[in-house]
């Protein structure tokens, strides 16, 4: 008989934590879900729904509000956002006259590749600063981690988010984070989650992530 997990989820959108419980609640995982708008109102929230019991695992969103500022982009930063979705767009624009009239057939590999990470690079670029502007960031869920350890301090903890970056993902980990799962894109949620599923269930059984396995 297969174990039922349970999973402490903590979140600051009520359509993630649905998402979350349609994905991952059933015969496998017990779902808590959590959601605040702030780290600091995390703990007293978490063990209402808790009610004295004990998760098997604690997943947390990374990027999380750490100012009261959600009420959207202020005048100054409408104008830096409107920059950046131009910079990306012209990234977009510069990849795709590469494909255009068969000129593909005289670019390298190199140029293709190039041209593709410039996409991606302007593309964090502009999302991390609309992040800042809008008051989230992974020092958020870094405290949402740091103010939910000292009460279950042999619980393992990850991180479950959409943004992150290579740098936020290194800072989580050096904060004591086991792992940071990357949130199934929507169009393709059913078939992403299946690999979580099998990551959520090692993490339940005390396994380490998977990418930490030495080579043999």
């Amino acid at each position: 008989m297969m174990l039922r997990y349970h999973i402490l989820f903590v979140e600051d959108d009520e359509r993630e934590v649905a998402t979350f419980r349609r994905l991952f609640e059933g015969d496998r995982f017990e779902v808590t879900a959590v959601c605040i708008q702030f780290p600091r109102l995390a703990l007293p929230a978490v063990e209402k729904a808790l009610g004295g019991r004990a998760p098997d695992l604690v997943v947390l969103d990374l990027f999380f509000p750490v100012t009261d500022n959600t009420g959207g982009l202020a005048p100054d930063a409408v104008n830096e956002a409107r920059a950046d979705l131009e910079r990306v767009m012209r990234a977009a624009g510069e990849l795709e006259a590469m494909f255009v009239d068969e000129t593909l057939l005289t670019r390298t590999n190199k140029q293709l590749l190039l041209a593709a990470s410039d996409i991606v690079y302007q593309s964090q670029r502009m999302l991390r600063r609309w992040c800042d502007a809008l008051g989230q960031s992974p020092s958020g869920g870094i405290a949402l981690m740091r103010s939910l350890h000292d009460k279950f301090p042999k619980v393992p903890k990850v991180f479950y988010s959409r943004k992150a970056a290579v740098a936020d993902v290194k800072m989580a980990l050096e904060a004591g984070a086991l792992d940071v799962l990357l949130k199934p894109h929507r169009s393709l949620e059913d078939v992403e989650a299946e690999r979580i599923r099998e990551a959520l269930a090692d993490y339940c059984e005390g396994k380490p992530p998977r990418w930490r396995t030495p080579l043999t």
